[in-house]
């Protein structure tokens, strides 16, 4: 077969986009139809529920919009993000349906409450009458046997055994040491930095650090810096579309977890074979971090309930997921608070003499 001239070029260029453009087309109008379907089915619902209620609306579904098929909303809702008004996607839907709506965005069809009042009947959830219900892509990352899919007795115990730990005096007088370490150090190199300090991203790495050193008595160094670069590549899968092809945002986190898995499950193993050799040594010694208390509680001699017990493949998972504060919670609560001091001299006075 010989080379195509130019003229056959120019003819197979056309022939291919002319036949591109009419399965756009057929695609096109297949999603219309189904637009067009969905408001139709939303509209005789809105009715059928206007005559149960004597005008007054749907019976336990607010007003709103599902958006386009299968992606709903979700693509409006990313792109406010990236604007100076990141609450544009809800304001302009609380104008146009009011306090409480409701969207799909993230793969899941959801009710959006703005109104205090509502959001306080729902936090307070008398009876267990809500679930607690997250994004597709949070549920796919964090995966079945994280924290947030737990309900009753063992979301309970993993609460309060992280909790009791947490406020042990041992635990405070080390961890205080650590802070004033990770925070003089922090300090040393602003000096480095020319004129601008960015705070928040300061306050990552503090509390990123210390926060591992909590979970997992890791210290600075080359395995603190590969955790912290595998841990941002994980967390940048939280809020994105729920699509796993290679390549795309959320088949990233993934991977980045699969490789931080890895990591907490070599020092769990590390830390197992620790606890063994100290039981038939009779040597019993206080938990010296997260680890140490989920691994005691999942070993049957440590755990009383054997039936409530934490299931030991749950342990890694959960460390990771107990990283998410450092990185974004705690950080940002921190930096309103230098903020908000910065603008208010008085209680920056009082603070500094407090503590002083």
């Amino acid at each position: 077969m010989g080379w195509l001239s130019c003229a056959e070029i120019w003819v197979l260029i056309v022939v291919l986009l002319v036949s591109g453009l009419c399965v756009y087309k057929k695609i096109w109008m297949m999603m219309m139809m189904m637009v067009k379907r969905e408001k139709e089915e939303e509209r005789e619902e809105e009715e059928r529920g206007e005559r149960k209620n004597g005008g007054e609306g749907v019976l336990g579904v607010p007003k709103g919009s599902w958006g386009w098929p299968v992606i709903g909303e979700t693509l409006e809702f990313i792109a406010s993000g990236y604007t100076s008004k990141p609450v544009c996607f809800m304001d302009k839907r609380k104008s146009l349906y009011g306090d409480v709506f409701r969207t799909h965005i993230l793969g899941k069809a959801i009710i959006v409450s703005t109104d205090a009042d509502v959001n306080k009947v729902i936090l307070q959830n008398h009876g267990n009458a809500f679930i607690p219900c997250y994004p597709k892509s949070i549920s796919e990352l964090l995966g079945k046997s994280s924290i947030l899919q737990m309900n009753g007795p063992m979301h309970k115990k993993m609460h309060t055994l992280i909790g009791v730990f947490l406020k042990s005096p041992q635990f405070k007088d080390r961890i205080t040491l650590d802070i004033e370490k990770a925070v003089k150090l922090s300090l040393s190199t602003w000096m480095d930095k020319g004129c601008q300090v960015f705070v928040q991203d300061e306050t990552k790495k503090i509390t990123f650090e210390i926060l591992v050193r909590v979970l997992m008595s890791i210290g600075p160094g080359e395995e603190m810096n590969v955790l912290k670069r595998e841990f941002e590549e994980f967390i940048k899968g939280l809020i994105c579309l729920p699509v796993k092809f290679p390549g795309t945002r959320l088949y990233k986190s993934l991977k980045a977890k699969e490789r931080m898995l890895k990591m907490v499950d070599k020092i769990i193993l590390e830390r197992k074979m620790g606890m063994d050799n100290k039981k038939t040594d009779n040597k019993e010694e206080l938990p010296n971090d997260a680890i140490d208390v989920l691994l005691r509680d999942a070993s049957a001699e440590y755990s009383g309930d054997q039936q409530m017990r934490v299931p030991l493949d749950f342990v890694a998972g959960n460390i990771i997921e107990m990283m998410i504060p450092g990185e974004e919670t705690v950080p940002t609560a921190m930096t309103l608070a230098v903020k908000f001091l910065s603008d208010s001299p008085v209680a920056l006075a009082h603070l500094v003499v407090r503590n002083a």
